[in-house]
């Protein structure tokens, strides 16, 4: 042995030369899961609020509450999603999703209100953890993409959790369909990454089973391949022969998803398309790509709605509209000079622009101009972009940079902090169809859908004197909507100004006269205003539109009893009776009729079934009675009186002692 001194023994080194020691714990090992933990957290967090949202009255009855296949969730429901398209568009999979919800609110019987429409809880809470699962699956995306730069993975995962224009596709019931397809989608780039790093078919074959997936869950997943070759640019990957030949399976489903949707919305109205020209069409276009990212960067004066610009007299566009459109150019120009330098930027671009390109209203489809929720997907690309920078500035070795990084950080910070609050209020415009119309028409007052759908809320809630307001303010911006007459009608007649209520259904039918609840709710009108003669032309009208109206045979059954035709109400009753026999009403109704024509076996009959079916039915008790009085039988008329009475019927004293008298 040397005489040297013996070495000091260190911390975290081994007292034994031959042996190495274990760090506990690796803290930078860690450290991505903890961020994206947190991230995750946080976006719960931000989003509680709209579990306590409801349903609204936009899509949200089409895709759930009127919707009879998806409140019934099994093998038969299951394949007509598959094989029809539902709320106009063809996505199996988001209506399979909202049936399973449906079937786990209407199990818990606490989610059931007493008007029998489920609370909207579960299918909120669905939605919120497929966000918080695409907040999980951008940060994975990115990280895998940047080869493992945590600042760009948590900052562009941070600002898609966070934004408020995402809170559209979270917060809307009816467009489960964009977190659903999002999260496939991701899903997808995430296995073709790994499909990068280590070539292999099965890693191919489950991108393309994610992309089928996504495609099931929103058409707009067609854009995907077109995705792929931006990550082959960014990556640096050759385009060679074999590299566009793999992508040959995900362009023929995308053909093949496209002519779907086209097939399926080829009947939809295309509001628009007949008054703007091409030239203007474009300028809507380059207008939607400029507003995206000004809304991205300063999202104030969010809205549900936002309504294609008015035209002057001469058919031009405003000023103000051009101008967003040449910003949009110098945006594509500078996107193309910073190729030469960096692909950062033009893949973020990229990314952004193939997202979007279908929504750019190169082909105006409905009455607006844009839409929060079309940010959803598309807007990762350019969180990708300020994430990059935002990192290359954090750890920059230019002097400047690095003295004044605190401040850009802090700036940035400040920053996510507004757009969190800024989501966190947004929250709440959902939280039911008032407040969400109500934000809309102050953003916009000339959005006329808003009054519409607003005075169709307070309508349902029989808040008539607001609805007329609404829907008055409606007819001030436009004036041919049938249906807004008919709804006008309908306030109208509920405040029992009946007049009025029959001009109104009278304008609507005169602009459409093939609606058969205009005909039906006019006909309802005329029996309450004492002109039944006229109702029964109405009900006559429906049923020719649509021979299968129940609601109509229901009306005129007791229109028919109360002009006293009642043979004609007999038909009518038992065409009820065949299609809701459990109903105790329609047989105590059409018992009535068959009374007034002394057909008394066949009223007892019918009353006894009336009571069979609910026995609490002290009306139906005492028509018993009558009937047995009758047939003669005063024994069971006593006793069926006795029935009455004791089930809260007001039976007349002398009536009861009458029947005692004969033999009760």
């Amino acid at each position: 042995m040397g005489k040297g001194k013996p070495e000091k023994y260190k911390p975290g080194q081994s007292k034994h030369p031959n042996k190495q020691v274990k760090n506990k714990f690796d803290f930078n090992r860690w450290l991505p899961a903890a961020v994206v933990l947190l991230l995750m957290l946080l976006t719960w967090s931000l989003y509680k609020p709209s579990l306590n949202n409801h349903f609204t009255n936009w899509d949200d009855p089409d895709y759930v509450l009127e919707n009879s296949n998806v409140k019934q969730l099994n093998a038969q429901n299951t394949a007509y999603f598959f094989k029809h398209a539902s709320a106009t568009n063809y996505h199996p999979l988001t209506m399979l999703s909202l049936s399973l919800d449906y079937y786990l609110t209407v199990r818990d019987k606490k989610l059931v209100r007493e008007d029998d429409e489920p609370e909207a809880i579960v299918f909120h809470t669905t939605s919120l953890l497929l966000h918080v699962m695409n907040v999980l699956l951008v940060f994975i995306f990115i990280w895998l993409l940047s080869k493992k730069r945590l600042t760009v993975a948590a900052v562009t995962a941070l600002l898609f959790a966070i934004h408020p224009m995402h809170v559209e596709s979270v917060a809307w019931i009816a467009e489960r369909k964009d977190v659903l397809y999002t999260f496939f989608f991701l899903l997808a780039l995430i296995t073709y990454l790994k499909y990068l790093e280590k070539p292999g078919w099965l890693k191919l074959a489950l991108t393309l089973l994610l992309f089928l997936a996504s495609l099931f869950s929103k058409p707009a997943a067609v854009v995907f391949p077109l995705m792929l070759l931006a990550i082959d640019y960014f990556t640096n990957r050759k385009f060679t022969a074999s590299v566009l030949l793999e992508k040959i399976p995900f362009f023929i489903l995308s053909v093949i998803f496209g002519v779907i949707t086209w097939m399926v919305q080829a009947h939809t109205s295309v509001a628009g398309i007949q008054e703007f020209t091409i030239f203007q069409r474009c300028i809507f276009a380059a207008y939607g790509f400029w507003m995206y990212q000004y809304h991205l960067l300063f999202p104030a004066d969010l809205s549900a709605f936002y309504p294609f610009p008015l035209v002057n007299m001469s058919l031009h566009l405003a000023w103000g509209f051009y101008l967003p459109a040449l910003a949009a150019i110098g945006i594509l120009l500078l996107v193309i000079y910073s190729a030469r330098f960096t692909r950062v930027i033009s893949f973020g671009y990229l990314f952004f622009f193939f997202s979007i390109i279908l929504v750019l209203q190169f082909i105006p489809v409905g009455s607006a101009i844009m839409a929060d929720r079309y940010s959803y997907l598309s807007a990762t690309g350019l969180f990708f972009i300020a994430a990059w920078y935002l990192d290359q500035l954090f750890f920059s070795k230019k002097k400047v940079l690095h003295a004044t990084r605190w401040i850009f950080i802090s700036l940035f910070l400040l920053y996510s902090l507004f757009l969190a609050k800024t989501a966190w209020n947004q929250t709440r415009v959902w939280e039911n169809s008032e407040t969400l119309w109500t934000q809309v028409i102050e953003t916009y007052p000339r959005a006329e859908v808003a009054y519409k759908n607003r005075g169709n809320y307070y309508g349902g809630l029989n808040m008539t004197d607001k609805a007329i307001q609404d829907f008055m303010s409606f007819l001030q911006l436009k004036q041919n909507d049938a249906q807004v007459y008919s709804n006008l009608g309908n306030a109208y007649g509920l405040r029992g100004e009946f007049d009025k209520a029959l001009d109104a259904y009278s304008q609507s039918i005169r602009l459409d006269s093939l609606d058969p609840k205009t005909w039906l709710n006019r006909g309802i009108t005329y029996a309450r205003a004492k002109q039944p003669d006229r109702a029964i032309l109405d009900y006559g009208k429906a049923l020719a539109l649509k021979p299968d109206f129940i609601s109509v045979y229901a009306n005129r059954a007791y229109t028919f009893l109360e002009m006293g035709r009642f043979d004609e109400s007999i038909g009518d009753y038992s065409t009820l009776i065949q299609s809701s026999p459990r109903d105790d009403n329609f047989f105590m109704d059409r018992g009535i009729a068959y009374h007034q024509l002394k057909r008394y076996k066949e009223a007892l009959a019918d009353f006894e079934q009336c009571v069979a079916l609910n026995p609490a039915n002290s009306k139906g008790l005492f028509y018993i009675s009558v009937t047995y009085n009758d047939l003669a039988d005063f024994r069971n008329a006593y006793q069926y009186a006795l029935k009455a009475k004791s089930n809260g019927y007001r039976v007349d004293p002398q009536f009861l002692e009458t029947l005692k008298a004969k033999g009760g």
